[in-house]
């Protein structure tokens, strides 16, 4: 199953990237936690439920006229997978560029992201957070 939830953080990836919200967060679930270890100044650390995960995206959108995360690795380790992505934006009214490769896990249950935690340093810093190392 664990190559399925490859494909699952695959397809939610995709779906941001086209801008398509509800395809993003399809195979969360409902009650998912959401966790940044690198928050804005102005957002919160941790949210939970899909509902908060969209308003977080609102305030990327407000900030960015161009945002996007692309997927460099995947790396599967059954219950987690961890990738390694190059976030991209453009700030709205700075023209400010955003240009930051960070690790990110995603936490499964029962085919559902349970937990995403955005913004490890590097892959081996997210590897060891759940006990793996390469």
């Amino acid at each position: 199953m664990s190559q399925e939830n490859v494909e699952i953080v695959r397809r939610s990836n995709a779906a941001f990237n086209r801008g398509d919200r509800d395809g993003t967060v399809a195979d969360y679930h409902p009650d998912v936690e959401w966790r940044a270890l690198q928050p804005a100044p102005d957002a919160s650390e941790s949210v939970r439920g899909t509902a908060e995960v969209l308003a977080i995206w609102d305030q990327w959108e407000a900030a960015f006229d161009e945002f996007s995360a692309e997927i460099e690795e995947y790396v599967d380790t059954g219950e987690f997978v961890v990738v390694v992505v190059q976030w991209r934006g453009k700030g709205g009214g700075s023209g400010l560029a955003v240009d930051n490769r960070t690790a990110d896990l995603y936490e499964f249950e029962d085919e559902k992201i349970v937990r995403v935690t955005v913004g490890y340093s590097d892959k081996d810093a997210a590897l060891k957070a759940v006990g793996l190392e390469e």
